[in-house]
């Protein structure tokens, strides 16, 4: 049992200990709502790791607010946006900025792009169907939502692989080998440039892709400035591609180290794909942690927490609440109810491309299981990012037999 006192969940590491899920339930058991310092540094934040406190927090933007910013560390509202665009945002403003993206996101508009999903889907596996074997995280897993993501947004290709380079640089950090926090600052003001210079493109050559849609965008009687579009594709590029590949990745170890369930999905996939989708979220927790600004003394679980102070909620551990979740450290395909906080928890930032995500993972797996049904993954070998923003994948190698999928 660790010593709760010598945790500093801060601290990169901490999130390379094959334990950390254990930690996360000592703290939900002992500590549900702790003081964190953060390191070398005079501020800290509380650590809240219940499932309920996450939910109520998310769901009360009055007194948990966002504008500040919504990692670990209390910003300026300006230094906020630029990192976090409006994710960093509240009421009335966060809502306005919003409304923009909001109806590309909604089931009835995703029915029109259901062929571009499962062709997209058909080009990445295609590309690697011949070969034998790959780096599932990176050969495969990542190509789905990039291409999907830079589609939509009109990149070019010949940009998509460096976009994803600084995609994984901006949310790995804590993960020694993509870089720490000074290191993410610049990937995420670097994506803003390329936004803000595709902006000017767009308002000189218009097309029928996201980035011009913003272009010619109305927020209350005010277009878009090309900083603000810089910053909302920075955020739509960084949530639509790493995070996915993250579930996609990581949803393929869960499967490989369960076969009886992989096999089961593959014979009953339309039966079974609605509860697999959600569990594979859940388990993954693709982003482990928000945070907010807190607007007026409160009480967290029976913690007084002042106006000021900022709280930090762990998705990883609300996932894994022993209240909420029967056997949570179980990968069950079958779970129901799973009410899980893998998009958000709920309240008005929850996950804009939710039901985008879950179309990608939809058409991903169908074609993976039709054409490579007997590939198999090289668990012993696989390689995690431990980052303290997402729980993604660097390397899971996999073979299977070569095949040709058609275009």
């Amino acid at each position: 049992m660790s010593d709760l006192d010598t945790i500093c969940l801060a601290e990169p590491a901490f999130w390379k200990r094959p334990d950390k899920l254990e930690v996360f339930a000592q703290f939900r058991r002992e500590r549900p709502v702790a003081w964190q310092s953060m390191p070398g540094s005079e501020r800290g934040y509380w650590s809240i790791t219940r499932h309920a406190d996450t939910r109520a927090i998310t769901k009360n933007p009055r007194v948990f607010a966002s504008r500040y910013g919504t990692g670990m560390a209390i910003d300026d509202p300006d230094s906020a946006y630029t990192v976090g665009g409006m994710l960093n945002r509240d009421a009335p403003i966060h809502p306005r900025l919003r409304r923009i993206v909001a109806k590309v996101f909604t089931p009835r508009m995703l029915q029109d792009v259901e062929g571009s999903l499962e062709s997209s889907a058909r080009g990445v596996i295609g590309a690697i169907s011949e070969q034998g074997h790959c780096d599932f995280a990176a050969d495969v897993a990542n190509r789905m939502p990039i291409k999907v993501t830079c589609d939509m947004m009109g990149v070019p290709e010949a940009d998509r692989n460096h976009l994803q380079e600084l995609t994984l640089q901006a949310l790995g950090y804590g993960d020694e080998s993509v870089g720490d926090a000074a290191d993410a600052l610049d990937a995420f003001l670097a994506l803003n440039a390329y936004g803000e210079d595709l902006g000017r493109e767009r308002r000189r050559q218009p097309g029928d892709d996201l980035i011009s849609m913003m272009a010619k965008a109305d927020v209350d009687g005010e277009r878009l400035t090309d900083f603000d579009i810089g910053v909302y594709f920075q955020l739509l590029i960084t949530a639509g591609i790493e995070t996915t590949a993250s579930s996609i990745a990581q949803g393929m170890s869960f499967l490989a180290a369960h076969p009886d369930q992989w096999r089961a999905w593959r014979e009953d996939y339309e039966g079974l794909t609605p509860t697999a989708l959600e569990e594979i979220v859940r388990y993954a927790s693709p982003v482990v942690h928000f945070g907010r600004t807190v607007m007026e003394d409160t009480e967290i679980g029976g913690q007084p927490i002042a106006e000021g102070d900022q709280v930090v909620f762990w998705y990883n551990s609300a996932n894994r609440d022993e209240t909420v979740f029967e056997h949570p450290d179980r990968f069950d395909i079958t779970r129901t109810p799973n009410d899980h906080v893998g998009y958000g928890g709920g309240g008005p930032h929850h996950c804009l491309g939710m039901h985008l995500a879950c179309r990608e993972m939809y058409h991903f797996f169908k074609l993976l299981f039709e054409t490579l049904p007997d590939i198999e993954v090289d668990l012993d070998n696989m390689q995690q990012i431990n980052g303290l923003f997402i729980n993604g994948m660097r390397h899971l190698p996999c073979s299977y037999r070569p095949t040709k999928v058609n275009a």
